[in-house]
């Protein structure tokens, strides 16, 4: 067992939401899952979640992991979650029945929102998100928001390009859910090609007092082809840059930390054992790269 990674201050969730269709890209179901493919597929979520245990066993702190996981295929991994005494969160689209019954700690949300797109659609989102932060906040069940947006073309050629338009577009989006009452715990989103905009959009996540947290996403990319088993080069500069950022408190790990593993395991490249023991060293890298480029950078 290696030396405990994390800290009370440092949070690493780990996405395991319906994100991934596991009937269309593991199974190649059609049409209506059978029992058969249902319990497959929660198994495959199964084996993730014995990755993060793992992981704990091998040194990463149980108070700094995080699982976010769907009501459905995701409820028996946020059951067992919620018994190990971890964080748990999970998305209301199973109704607020499911939020109670599975007693998670957070209301989750992944939200693709353009703050100018047509105004009658998008001003009747946002009322609808405010009633989910409302009733988030009233059930003691906060919100944990994870935000993206994707520019039109015109917004490419308004901004210059592809990347400035969605660095703008995020931080015009969280001013916009502020202003409409949207108020997260939580923040988390892909950081921007640019540092000082990702800093931008954190520091707005926390103004005005707000106190919320912000995650940075690392992994978010499916990764199939990635050679080898450790972090990319540009996973490692997410991990850092979430470090010294003031207001971040850790990472939001996406499904490219254990796709491709279960990929290879469903298609009896590696075994079982294998596949939990590369996901829970991804896990493990993640936050000894977060807390060593923490305790080295102004962030305290």
């Amino acid at each position: 067992m290696t030396g405990s990674t994390g800290d009370s201050n440092s949070k690493y969730f780990v996405a395991l939401d319906d994100r991934v269709d596991l009937f269309t890209d593991f199974l190649a179901t059609t049409g209506k899952p059978t029992a058969a493919d249902r319990e497959q597929a929660a198994n495959l979520k199964r084996v993730v979640f014995d990755g993060v245990t793992t992981a704990i066993e091998n040194g990463l702190q149980k108070s700094s992991v995080g699982l976010w996981a769907d009501s459905d295929l995701g409820e028996s991994v946020l059951l067992r979650a919620k018994a190990m005494s971890m964080t748990t969160a999970s998305s209301p689209g199973g109704g607020t029945h499911a939020i109670q019954r599975l007693n998670v700690d957070y209301t989750a949300v992944q939200l693709t929102f353009n703050p100018d797109g047509p105004e009658e659609a998008r001003n009747e989102l946002l009322q609808r998100l405010k009633i989910v932060s409302d009733k988030a906040r009233d059930e003691s069940v906060p919100l944990l928001v994870e935000l993206d947006t994707v520019p039109t073309a015109t917004q490419i050629d308004m901004y210059g390009s592809q990347c400035d338009a969605r660095a703008m577009l995020l931080l015009m989006a969280v001013q916009q859910l502020q202003d409409a009452g949207v108020n997260p715990a939580i923040w988390a989103f892909e950081p921007t090609y640019d540092d000082t905009f990702t800093e931008a959009i954190a520091a707005q996540a926390n103004l005005d007092d707000r106190q919320s947290s912000v995650l940075l996403v690392v992994a978010g990319e499916l990764s199939v082809g990635q050679i080898g088993n450790g972090l990319s080069d540009s996973e490692k500069r997410v991990v850092r840059l979430a470090a010294r950022m003031h207001g971040t408190v850790g990472m939001l790990i996406g499904p490219g930390a254990y796709y491709r593993h279960l990929v290879q395991l469903n298609e009896g490249v590696i075994e079982r054992d294998e596949a939990v023991g590369v996901i829970a060293t991804r896990l493990v890298e993640i936050a000894e790269v977060f807390e060593r480029s923490r305790t080295t950078s102004e962030v305290v």
